[in-house]
């Protein structure tokens, strides 16, 4: 069995890997097998091998890797509800098995090819999502009389997963498409390139029936930075964001009718019962309430929080204390559509720093390495961590830990040059 792991090791994790980059259409069970699988078996390599290659960096980095993990299993000391708070723990574990998979290797397990070959598989795991969207709600997505929010459950009623993930994976991977057109066209394989700016505008065309805008802001603003580096780039990416523009301010279109509701934006809380009201209460008016009461709540215990097992019920508390000519906040359950905002009311403001000092890191790694794609990945999950908690759902969580473990030890292997 040593010898099997010893000889195998490398193409047995890349297998697991492969597989794992097809998670946009992938059971969450299936992931999950996936995942610890892979991590048992490069935790035997480990075991076998890990004394020739283990060093006082690669414990560093998996502090780091495991800072949010750690950071909300000590919040538990404080927490009431214990059962809820394990459970979002427990939820974080793919950002703590994933780095392990790389730590538990050595140097060059993961090359340019490998690394490519996995992030296409991820691109046509997106794709095979949207094309079955497409045919399975064909007649709904050219309905024009269909509101946006019931497309919206229509689509989360198929594959299981919230409109705002699926917005924020597609948004990925046009990001990735996008170095990867940048590396054939200087290879000038422009077959390849003119399907990838297929899949793109496809891609596009989903972040705009999906209407969900913080990821399509991050996909635009990433863009930007991955193509203004000289000024025939700056022209086309010009040209790009004027045809976006356009549709944007189309008031026809659902992603549309979302920003135009910015131009009136005011200060206001929902009213009313709910199930009479729901097409007058904005989701802007229902985000008041819920930065409101965040602020509120976590100026209480600003320090170290409320653990995390609390953090939405005291929420919760605060929406039924403060909005009781609604029941907007009792209908549905909301959290802090914040990242940074929960990790304040779950660690305080102590375990914010932490978490931002492990992110100014990897941060800093991928600036020192110039290696753009990781610097687009952090930009972009670090603006959708502005208006989600992202990694407070297993879709969220699986896409961070895979996607910043990836990145991150692709780029040393890549590079290692420029780290020596």
């Amino acid at each position: 069995m040593k010898q099997f792991i010893l000889h195998y090791n490398n193409s047995v994790v890349y297998f697991f890997l492969i597989m794992i980059a097809f998670f946009p259409v992938l059971p969450t069970g299936v992931e999950s097998v996936l995942m610890f699988t892979g991590f048992l078996f490069s935790l035997l390599y480990f075991i076998f091998e890990g004394k020739n290659f283990w060093s006082k960096e690669k414990t560093t980095q998996l502090l780091l890797f495991s800072t949010l993990f750690i950071i909300f299993a000590f919040s538990l000391l404080y927490s009431d509800d214990i059962n809820t708070g394990i459970k979002f723990v427990v939820r974080l574990l793919p950002t703590v098995l994933f780095p392990v998979i790389f730590l538990f290797n050595d140097k060059n397990f993961l090359n340019a090819t490998r690394f490519s070959n996995v992030t296409s598989i991820y691109c046509l795991a997106v794709v095979l999502i949207l094309i079955f969207l497409h045919l399975a709600l064909f007649h709904e997505l050219y309905n024009s009389d269909l509101r946006f929010w019931d497309f919206r459950q229509h689509i989360e009623s198929k594959i299981k997963v919230h409109g705002t993930y699926l917005a924020m994976w597609v948004g990925f991977a046009i990001i990735v498409l996008v170095y990867k057109i940048k590396s054939k066209t200087s290879s000038k394989k422009y077959p390849i390139v003119f399907l990838m700016i297929f899949m793109i505008s496809y891609f596009f065309y989903w972040q705009y029936i999906i209407g969900s805008r913080m990821p399509f802001v991050a996909t635009i603003i990433v863009c930007f930075f991955c193509l203004f580096k000289n000024p025939k780039q700056m022209i086309i990416a010009t040209f790009f964001v004027i045809v976006l523009t356009i549709i944007l301010v189309s008031k026809v279109d659902r992603l549309g009718e979302r920003f135009e509701k910015l131009k009136t934006y005011n200060f206001s809380f929902p009213e009313g019962k709910y199930e009479d009201n729901y097409p007058n209460i904005s989701n802007e008016q229902i985000r008041n309430g819920i930065y409101y009461c965040s602020y509120e709540t976590l100026k209480l215990e600003p320090i170290l929080g409320y653990g995390i097992g609390d953090a939405d019920a005291k929420l919760q508390s605060c929406y039924d204390e403060k909005f009781t000519n609604t029941d907007t906040y009792k209908i549905i359950s909301y959290n802090s559509h914040n990242e940074y905002l929960n990790i304040i009311l779950s660690s305080g403001i102590l375990g914010l720093v932490l978490f931002l000092f492990s992110q100014y890191y990897f941060l800093k790694k991928a600036l020192n390495r110039k290696i753009g794609i990781y610097i687009s990945f952090l930009l972009f999950i670090f603006l959708n961590f502005c208006f989600e908690n992202i990694l407070s759902r297993h879709d969220g969580v699986i896409f961070f830990g895979f996607f910043n473990s990836l990145l991150f030890f692709q780029n040393r292997n890549l590079n290692e040059k420029s780290t020596n």
